[in-house]
Parts: structure tokens; sequence; C-alpha cells
């Protein structure tokens, strides 16, 4: 009877093993990534470097459909198709805004136009068992004085495949911008004349976008919209940081 009553512990106890075991492999999210390469050159230069987020679940085809937009946008010089999902088709739009400005354009010029160039790269510079920050940046050149450049960092929920915004990432955003104003004050300490007259400002915020790397979280400033490409780039290490963060 003893040895009966034993081993139906010993079954009742294999199974609710085995249980735990599938229940914390179904918690786990394991997210791998490839890269995606692009290269074009006829009518018009086009490099694309992007991660791709691999699998079939939800979580992936949200992060994919976030990097492959903003590409979208960067190919969309005319903000004609903002919401196109397809990069064939951005592509497409983009050799043929080129050829219709040639078209139009080329025969009072006494030399070729030069062909237009976008180049999209993107990296992903921190992922842990809950979030991936991806740096996304493009340069785009339809035959101006300057490039036009946007970059942009992405924190993604690895379950979820959320977007995540600094509300989502910063616990108490008044503390970490005085922690992180502090590093930015330090920065322009080395800074040259022409950066301090471009960010020197008393009202200080946080950017837009954080990122993420294994030293700590990135505070990235540009001017790329005025096109004189200065930037101020700083991490609050996690030693000082981790108590404002979420993940």
């Amino acid at each position: 009877m003893l040895n009966t009553s034993f081993l139906k512990l010993t079954k009742l106890f294999a199974i609710l093993l085995f249980l735990n075991i599938c229940l914390s492999c179904k918690e786990e999210v394991s997210l791998n990534f490839s890269e995606i390469s692009i290269v074009e050159d006829t009518d018009a230069t086009i490099e694309i470097n992007i991660p791709k987020a691999e699998g079939a679940t939800n979580a992936a085809k949200q992060i994919n459909n976030t990097l492959n937009q903003f590409v979208n946008n960067a190919l969309d010089i005319n903000n004609l198709n903002s919401n196109e999902a397809n990069t064939t088709n951005s592509i497409a739009a983009f050799k043929k805004a080129y050829l219709d400005f040639k078209s139009q354009i080329g025969k009072t010029l006494y030399t070729d136009l030069p062909a237009w160039e976008v180049l999209v790269d993107g990296e992903i510079i921190y992922k842990s068992e809950t979030l991936v920050s991806i740096a996304m940046n493009s340069s785009i050149n339809t035959g101006g004085a300057h490039s036009n450049l946007i970059f942009k960092f992405f924190n993604f929920n690895i379950k979820t495949g959320k977007t995540l915004q600094t509300k989502d990432l910063i616990n108490d955003i008044p503390a970490f911008t005085a922690l992180a104003k502090k590093y930015y004050d330090k920065e322009l300490l080395s800074a040259t004349d022409d950066r301090i007259s471009a960010f020197n400002n008393n009202d200080f915020k946080l950017p837009k976008n954080l990122g993420f790397n294994e030293e700590g979280v990135i505070i990235f400033y540009d001017t790329f919209i005025t096109g004189s490409n200065n930037v101020i780039e700083f991490i609050v290490p996690y030693t000082l940081a981790n108590d404002y963060l979420n993940f």
C-alpha cells in the first residue's frame, strides 16, 4: 500500500514538474533577427540595410511593419504615400519621381542630372529578454547642397512588438530629466562653439526618442533639420539610470 501511494505521488510530481517546464518555456519569449539588404542602382541609387524580426508572431509582424514604415517614409519624398506598406512599391515610386523630375528639368541643363540617392540603415544596438533597441537612419540626396538626414531610435517590447515611448520606458520622467541634464551640461563643456550655439538652451528637455546599449541610456540630439548636422550624444549609465527604468 505504501509503495502504491509513493508511486502515485511520484507520478503526480512528475506531471506537475512537466507542466511547470512547459509553462516556463511558453513564458520565455525569444525573438531572433536577420537582415534585409536591398541595393538598386538603376535610374536611382538605393541602398537599404535593416534588421528583420524572424517568425510569424504578432510581435515580429509589428516590429517589421514599423521598421518598413520608416524606410517607406524615407522613400516618399513627395509625402504622397505615407501609409504605403510595401517597400517594393515605395522604391518604384521613388524612381518614378526621379525620372519625372529628370524629364521635366533635364532639357534645361547643360550636364546630366545626378542620380538621386537614398541610403537607409538600421542596427540592433541593444537586446534583452524584454526589450530590443534599434537605431535607424536615412540619408536622402535629390541634388541639393546637403543630404536630408533623419535619425531615430525605436524601442520595442519583445513580447508584444509594441513601440515603446519615453513614458513607457521611464517611471519618473522629471527625475530622469534632471539626471540627464547633468550629463548634457558636462557634454557642452567640451563642445565646439557652433555646437554650443546650436544646443545651448535653458529649457532642457529629453529628446523624443531614447536609445539603449550595453552601457546605459543613449541621449541623442541633432540639428539635421537645419542642415548644420550638429549632434550632442551621451550615455547615462545603468548604475544611475536603473531606478528610473521600467524595462
